[in-house]
């Protein structure tokens, strides 16, 4: 019998990138020993001597890594949430604890395992994706055209990283804006990368999912004629 468990798993880079990473955001890169993007908008970090550190997200440096930092998989990837999995386990929806997607019978006994080792309750949500996944949008244009990401002046930076995690989109909000985010991003490199491949590389929901940002699928980029509007001339 077969167990599938899956991640939301936004964005992976090979080792050496990742190295190239650690030494942006700290002066000792060979004292860390564990690295969190959490879903409260920022970084934990923490190191040998048993220090923590946790860096906002709009404080990191990720205007300073290379265009092929992440490869063209993680950044046209349309599975998100693993929905081929029995259970899927993260923090996408969660505002500190891990998050749960229970899919079918397998994935629940998996679940009935842990017995009374865990604890359940409904996500939460709260806040508004729009503007972050706008604002989004604007830096992955930026980025799938080769032009420099826009840098948020850095006096600013200390005041919105403390303002995220209590106005910005929290709990099953969160979860929404990354599902969006990562739906653009797919559309945008994929038109600039590889635009012949995007009738077979793109599934309709994807379409569903990014219309509301005023991205629409053209005659050239669906199979199924029923989701395609075409550009008045």
């Amino acid at each position: 019998k077969l167990y599938v468990i899956g991640t939301p798993c936004s964005d992976n880079t090979s080792t050496e990138n990742f190295h190239e990473f650690l030494q942006l955001i700290d002066e000792s890169p060979e004292d860390i020993t564990y690295l969190e993007f959490r879903a409260d908008y920022h970084v934990e970090l923490r190191y040998q001597d048993g220090r923590n550190k946790t860096i906002p997200f709009l404080m990191l440096p990720l205007s300073k890594l290379r265009p092929d930092f992440f490869p063209l998989t993680c950044r046209t990837c349309v599975d998100y949430t693993n929905a081929l999995s029995d259970i899927t386990v993260g923090y996408m929806g969660g505002s500190g604890e891990q998050w749960l997607i229970v899919r079918n019978e397998r994935g629940e006994e998996l679940l009935n395992l842990l017995g009374n080792q865990i604890k359940l309750t409904e996500p939460k949500s709260a806040g508004s994706r729009t503007g972050p996944v706008k604002g989004f949008m604007k830096n992955v244009e930026l980025a799938a055209g080769g032009l420099p990401l826009r840098q948020m002046p850095n006096w600013l930076r200390p005041i919105v990283g403390w303002l995220m995690p209590k106005i910005g989109p929290r709990g099953l909000e969160f979860a929404r804006a990354r599902v969006e985010m990562k739906a653009i991003e797919t559309v945008l490199h994929l038109r600039r990368e590889l635009p012949k491949k995007m009738k077979n590389m793109v599934p309709n929901h994807v379409w569903q999912l990014v219309k509301p940002y005023g991205l629409e699928v053209m005659s050239n980029e669906t199979k199924d004629e029923t989701t395609i509007k075409t550009k008045e001339k």
